[in-house]
């Protein structure tokens, strides 16, 4: 019988099946898997957020009765899921700071090479000139950064400090990218007009989802502290 709520569960308020990690046991840690159908019982409430790309929700469970053939993995197993699932959900973060930077790059090249004031594309000046170089230089080391962490997967490497890596630098690298280019954009970047002001806030979001950037850090600096093995020159 599962009885609690849980906050901010993504598209929690369209799913049919909820996957539930629920303390089995006499500590946080001694918790266990199971696969919930809301027709057992669940109810969900969306949550409003600033930003566009998803609305998560509050799931809520009042006494709903779970068989046991609905466990997954094994009793007392659940923290141990939890946190793998949490780090495959950090590896599609970088991937996803990259092509959303991509994009915004495109634009602000474009803009700057279009839009004229006082007679001269605002691309000749050099205060947009150092935007577009900042922000070309940060998405590719955040390219790199999730290139790295995907081999390491490919690999069957210990992922844990490159995901963390790549989703901390990638996630502060497109707040950066989309608030140039809405920079570079003036007032019609603030506008609905263009997407701009929506990447605006619903990247925010990037530098909490799977795991905050002080938790990044946390687990970049306990690696190096504690010395892990170096693969191919680097942490893994």
């Amino acid at each position: 019988m599962l009885r609690g709520e849980k906050t901010f569960i993504t598209f929690g308020d369209e799913a049919d099946y909820a996957i539930v990690i629920a303390v089995t046991g006499s500590s946080a840690r001694e918790a266990t898997a199971f696969l919930v159908d809301r027709a057992m019982g669940w109810t969900s409430r969306p949550i409003d957020t600033m930003g566009s790309w998803h609305t998560p929700a509050s799931l809520t469970f009042d006494d709903v009765r779970v068989p046991a053939g609905n466990v997954l993995g094994a009793v007392g197993e659940g923290f141990a899921l939890a946190m793998r699932w949490i780090l495959r959900g950090r590896y599609v973060i970088p991937s996803q700071a990259v092509g959303t930077a991509e994009r915004c790059l495109e634009m602000a090249i474009a803009h700057a090479n279009t839009r004229v004031t006082f007679g001269r594309p605002i691309g000749e000046r050099q205060a947009i000139q150092w935007m577009i170089a900042d922000s070309e230089v940060e998405l590719e080391a955040a390219r790199w950064l999730a290139l790295r962490c995907a081999w390491a997967v490919d690999q069957g490497h210990p992922a844990r400090h490159p995901a963390a890596v790549a989703k901390l630098y990638g996630a502060g690298m497109v707040n950066r990218v989309v608030d140039r280019t809405l920079q570079i954009f003036g007032g019609m970047g603030y506008t609905r007009e263009l997407p701009i002001e929506g990447w605006y806030r619903a990247v925010r979001v990037l530098r909490v989802l799977e795991g905050t950037d002080e938790m990044q850090r946390m687990i970049i600096s306990r690696d190096l502290l504690r010395g892990y093995e170096r693969i191919g020159g680097h942490l893994a």
